[in-house]
């Protein structure tokens, strides 16, 4: 009985045993450097590119496999239309100065460039909550001295934000994102998600407020079919309703065919 437990365990040992390849990367004989990285600046951008260089082209040719063409165009979908949705509040509370085309392209490019160079094979740039409810805020501060100041304000907190970006790279201080805990994630996200769901609500009664009732009705439709097909179609992919192929496309393009 006991060589059978023995066995068993270890049968199970060797599965949960990590497997070394020529591809494979660990942190066991690299912690020395980074214990005083802020000392050394620079070493963590390094060996980020390091670590990332021998994966970059897979990266590349890796998009055009089913499962990767598919969670862009989830992805694109997922950030388009809050960034559409955001950019439409930002016009109406900023004056104007922000445009749909201007915003979707600047963060298009930012996205393109960031995910060449940030040593990531996933990067997600775009208008958020945060950034809509900052823009707000400056406009309000400025609309008390000179609203003409505006884009130049915002031009350079932009150059300022991406200095302390670099500063930040550069010195290692993400490193100590370890230290974070979870609470403080878990709050960061449902805050996000409260101003998602608040912009959802107030672009509804907008409606209301400038086109009438037909106009905010057509709205609350619309909203209510596009979560109710999103939402049916991915629950689709675990059913056992159709052949598994077909589920499996109406699932990963829930956002396009809705």
């Amino acid at each position: 009985m006991s060589n059978g437990t023995e066995a068993g365990n270890s049968s199970s040992d060797a599965t949960l045993r990590q497997e070394k390849t020529n591809l494979s990367y660990t942190y066991n004989n690299r912690r020395g450097w980074r214990r005083w990285r802020i000392l050394h600046p620079g070493r963590g951008m390094y060996h980020d590119v390091k670590r990332r260089l021998p994966y970059y082209w897979s990266d590349i040719v890796d998009a055009f496999t089913y499962r990767t063409v598919a969670s862009t165009i989830r992805m694109y979908f997922v950030n388009l239309l809050p960034a559409i949705a955001y950019t439409l509040d930002m016009y109406r509370r900023t004056g104007q100065f922000f445009g749909i085309n201007e915003a979707i392209f600047s963060s298009a490019m930012a996205a393109m460039v960031f995910s060449l160079f940030s040593a990531q094979p996933l990067t997600i740039v775009g208008v958020t909550g945060l950034i809509a409810l900052f823009n707000f805020t400056i406009y309000d501060i400025i609309s008390i001295y000179e609203v003409s100041i505006y884009p130049q304000f915002m031009a350079w907190t932009g150059i300022w934000a991406a200095i302390f970006h670099w500063l930040a790279a550069i010195f290692n201080t993400c490193d100590y994102m370890r230290y974070v805990t979870d609470f403080s994630s878990e709050s960061f996200g449902m805050y996000v998600g409260i101003i998602y769901i608040i912009k959802g609500v107030e672009e509804l009664v907008n409606e209301f407020n400038q086109g009438g009732p037909a106009a905010g009705y057509l709205a609350c439709i619309i909203a209510i079919l596009y979560f109710a097909t999103v939402y049916a179609l991915e629950k689709l992919g675990s059913s056992t309703v159709w052949k598994a192929g077909v589920r499996s496309i109406l699932a990963d393009y829930a956002y396009a065919n809705s």
